[in-house]
């Protein structure tokens, strides 16, 4: 059996104030409705924690995991190392089967924390509530004095409430009103955008320097007068290039020696990537999200024969979300740098290979229930889904200080 029948999603959970608090890692059905997924999902989870590592996943954070009912036991949830907080999701289908409930007895002995997954506010779910200390619900499903009304009941019984699926800033922000301690998606990524907003002021300058940064005749030398003009910037450059991640031979200690082992294309990434670290209110979560689709498409350039245009992927994975940065339509961002017609189109239009591999992490971000049909020359799902797995263990290693 090929663990090509389950695949693997990750979202993250923020708080009320766009902080990360946790990653749910879901386990997905494939293709093939005939496959007994068991076998298949303790496949995956071996090879995955073998090849990646959970941890490397999640980095310090919580883990949330979504599992079938008959993985919810001492010896199979051990796969998972973590120093960290892991919070098994449980659903109301759970109540007639005798022995998960004897297994989460004894987990829930051994330290592990619930989640009441698929809230209703039932006979049901009160009963269950009474083991989790975290419920989660579809706010699309219920009426606002609906949603008011659980909210209230639950944190009375001291039980955090997540919001899931939540897909936008303006949706957060009404959510956050309304009680809701954690948020779950990839919200963050689509902001309060004003058509017509006209850059100003730091941000309009950070985009000068953006454009002059990836001009094709900016060289090195020039690279290094923009570069010494910011002596913080000097120094957060040469932290990351330093950093692990980059698996440079040697300690890095001048611009001149990155050059040499970065080379100048991926030495204005990450110039990029610290300039765009630098606006205000930025999450942090945006940042890692950035270098997460930035090595998801170096890698399926990489797997699919276009490992000549990888930088190009990278570059194009690495800006994808510029209008949640500066909040301003993403055409309108884009149209300030000095970007080929290739790589514009593939961030506006989402033309071209790069445009369908960002349409690819689309779903695997926002949608990864219907992640199962996608393909990228050649490469399904399990590949996919690694893909994205290792990019966001490349990530969470990337912004660790």
């Amino acid at each position: 059996m090929h663990n090509s029948e389950v695949y693997i999603g990750r979202q993250p959970i923020l708080d009320g104030d766009m902080k990360l608090y946790a990653y749910e890692l879901r386990f997905h059905q494939g293709m093939n409705p005939n496959v007994h997924s068991l076998l298949a999902t303790e496949e995956l989870i071996d090879e995955t924690e073998n090849n990646i590592g959970f941890q490397a996943i999640v980095g310090s954070y919580p883990s949330m995991l979504h599992l079938p009912a008959s993985m919810l036991s001492l010896d199979r949830i051990d796969k998972f190392s973590s120093d960290h907080l892991v919070v098994l999701e449980v659903t109301t289908d759970i109540l007639d089967k005798v022995d998960v409930l004897r297994n989460l007895k004894e987990l829930k002995m051994k330290g592990y924390h619930f989640l009441l997954d698929e809230y209703s506010a039932d006979g049901a779910c009160e009963k269950l509530s009474t083991i989790t200390g975290y419920a989660k619900f579809q706010v699309r499903n219920f009426s606002e004095i609906q949603l008011k009304e659980m909210v209230e009941h639950l944190h009375e019984r001291g039980i955090k409430v997540i919001a899931e699926a939540v897909e936008n800033e303006d949706e957060f922000n009404h959510l956050k009103q309304l009680g809701f301690d954690y948020f779950q998606g990839y919200f963050f990524t689509n902001p309060t955008v004003v058509n017509g907003r006209k850059l100003s002021g730091n941000p309009m300058s950070l985009l000068q320097l953006m454009a002059k940064v990836n001009s094709a005749e900016t060289d090195f030398a020039e690279l290094t007068s923009i570069i010494s003009q910011d002596v913080g910037l000097s120094h957060k450059l040469l932290m990351a290039i330093n950093h692990p991640a980059n698996d440079i031979p040697v300690r890095v200690e001048n611009i001149a020696d990155g050059l040499k082992y970065m080379g100048l294309k991926r030495l204005k990434f990450w110039v990029n990537l610290l300039m765009l670290s630098s606006l205000e209110d930025v999450p942090q979560e945006l940042l890692t999200t950035s270098l997460l689709n930035a090595k998801f498409c170096e890698l399926m350039s990489s797997q699919s024969g276009k490992p000549h245009d990888k930088d190009s992927f990278f570059l194009v994975g690495l800006l994808s979300n510029l209008d949640a940065y500066f909040k301003t339509p993403i055409n309108e961002v884009v149209e300030a740098l000095p970007l080929s017609l290739e790589l514009s189109d593939a961030l506006v239009n989402h033309s071209g290979p790069m445009g369908h591999v960002l349409d690819i992490l689309n779903v695997m971000q926002n949608r990864p229930d219907e992640a199962k049909d996608l393909e990228f020359e050649g490469l399904g799902i399990a590949q996919i889904s690694n893909n994205f797995l290792s990019a966001a263990a490349w990530a969470q290693q990337a912004v660790t200080a």
